[in-house]
């Protein structure tokens, strides 16, 4: 089978396995990541049917890509007003998981390896939040309440700028010794700002471009071809991207609230079902990629790794459930502890920032890429059992 004819095989392979692998989770619970990453594993480290030096050049523009569908189907999905009411919620949950998670982990990495505290950190960082990518695959699917979901996303979304900027700003200390909790401050005001009044902005400009040319039949590849500007213009003028583009759809997801700001007496629908089915279909592809890219990756060159990414999983598990517990105090959330609690796995944002301290050229980076890629592994697994258990705990208390 010559290269071509494999490449549109395993393209067709990958979309029917994403496609069942979605019928199989509505069906029986279990999410549909879980069969892609084994897809990956067994085209990958299994039959060696695609070779990790073949795929390693496109980490970066899968990452760029699948992050940025991804949130912008994540924006789309949330209701504004359950977005502001549980912003407060979420952003302490996101904040005190990471803090929680980034310490534990520096603190066992110190103990277990002998690392610095800075080393020790920035593994933290990495490992620190919860996959944008994976909660948004659950958090519609799960059969909890939409505040719960609402809460989910938030707190991945922002716990994916937290692991970004954290890692790199950590990286930047190792390198040059800046003081870390003031460059970590500094920048991480910046990202923030620039990257949700700039998307805030970009959408409401784009929400009413649409609305001149909502005839028009490439209005979504149009808007996909806005989002990266979005995301390109907030890196480069030092906001957080990711943040940017998640503000973007949460604007294109609730133009009629936003419809107060316009000018004009009557503002028609611009995102309508064909608009929302046809971005919906893309990020269902993205997604599928992804995970399958996950499971290409994979490599352990040591038992050590696998042992020490289970524990540092377990670690992860419990910083995040008293980050639940302590955030859902004195709410109806707190229903849904447990469920919120298992929904940590960990994903791209942490298989991209593990290769950078190789990039970089910092010290001991050879342990940070099996230890987070096992991390993601068996967080995922997790994460799966979790839910299942949950939801049917759920669907078996409503009947």
């Amino acid at each position: 089978m010559s290269d071509v004819s494999l490449a549109l095989f395993l393209t067709a392979a990958i979309i029917v396995a994403g496609s069942l692998g979605s019928f199989l989770f509505r069906k029986t619970g279990i999410p549909d990541m879980i069969f892609l990453v084994m897809l990956g594993i067994l085209l990958g480290p299994v039959s060696g049917v695609i070779l990790l030096k073949d795929i390693e050049p496109l980490a970066p523009y899968l990452a760029m890509l699948t992050l940025t569908i991804i949130l912008l189907d994540g924006g789309m999905s949330l209701n504004l007003r359950q977005t502001i009411r549980q912003s407060p919620r979420a952003i302490m949950i996101a904040v005190l998981g990471f803090v929680l998670s980034a310490i534990t982990v520096a603190f066992f990495t110190r103990l277990m390896l002998g690392l610095s505290w800075l080393e020790g950190l920035l593994l933290g960082s990495i490992v620190g939040g919860s996959s944008s990518i994976v909660v948004v695959s659950l958090a519609t699917r799960m059969g909890v309440s939409e505040e719960c979901s609402t809460t989910l996303v938030l707190e991945s979304a922002i716990t994916d700028v937290l692991c970004t900027v954290a890692a790199l700003t950590l990286i930047g200390v190792i390198l040059s010794g800046l003081p870390t909790m003031e460059a970590l401050t500094q920048v991480l005001a910046q990202k923030f700002s620039i990257g949700a009044m700039l998307g805030l902005v970009l959408g409401l400009v784009w929400v009413g471009a649409l609305s001149r040319m909502r005839n028009e039949p490439y209005r979504y590849m149009l808007t996909l071809a806005a989002l990266f500007l979005a995301y390109l213009t907030s890196e480069s003028l030092g906001g957080s991207g990711a943040l940017s583009v998640l503000a973007f759809g949460i604007v294109l997801g609730n133009e009629e609230a936003f419809s107060g700001l316009s000018s004009r007496s009557e503002t028609p629908i611009c995102i309508d079902e064909s608009f929302r089915r046809l971005e919906s279909e893309i990020a269902f592809v993205t997604k599928a990629f992804f995970f399958v890219y996950l499971g290409l990756i994979v490599s352990f060159p040591s038992i050590f790794f696998v042992a020490y990414g289970l524990m540092l999983s377990l670690l992860l598990l419990a910083t995040h459930y008293v980050a639940v517990s302590v955030s859902t105090l004195g709410s109806p959330l707190r229903r849904e502890k447990g469920l919120m609690s298992v929904v940590y796995a960990r994903g791209l944002a942490a298989a991209v920032l593990a290769l950078l301290p190789q990039k970089f050229g910092l010290g001991n980076y050879q342990i940070y890429v099996p230890t987070v890629l096992m991390v993601i592994l068996t967080t995922t697994l997790i994460t799966t059992i979790g839910v299942f258990h949950f939801s049917r705990k759920t669907m078996d208390t409503k009947t």
